[in-house]
């Protein structure tokens, strides 16, 4: 006789203190499909807490809004081929409004991934729309 057993994982929440963020964003960044990875230059990658007052400001973001990326820069798709020497462009991962929601590790990895591929997808100058779409291709 065949028996099925269903195996549950219970979840531990995970404890701010303990979780190492800044390696999750490196991870992240390192599962870059590397046809993409290969051609970002000069993006530095941050991690900070929270949104500035300025960046919510800039944003429009209210109280109850939460960002858990962002993007400051010029999209290459912008720059007409031109080679511009300036700061670099900044990716910046934001751990509580995450680990606010993502109670759990395996999906906050999940979403600081996806956090980190829509950011860097704005670099290669694609819209909302498009990540969309080319995540579900």
């Amino acid at each position: 006789m065949l028996r099925r057993y269903t195996v549950c994982m219970k979840q531990v929440p995970i404890n701010i203190k303990e979780i190492d963020f800044d390696a999750l964003v490196a991870e992240a960044v390192e599962h870059i499909p590397e046809q993409y990875k290969e051609k970002l230059e000069n993006v530095v990658f941050k991690v900070e807490d929270e949104p500035s007052p300025e960046q919510r400001v800039k944003l429009k973001l209210r109280n109850s809004d939460s960002l858990f990326g962002l993007y400051e820069g010029i999209p290459l798709t912008q720059r007409n081929g031109a080679v511009l020497l300036k700061v670099p462009d900044v990716i910046t991962i934001f751990k509580h409004p995450m680990v606010d929601i993502y109670r759990h590790l395996t999906p906050l990895k999940e979403q600081v991934y996806e956090t980190v591929w829509h950011e860097v997808a704005h670099y290669f100058g694609l819209n909302h729309q498009d990540i969309h779409r080319a995540k579900s291709t």
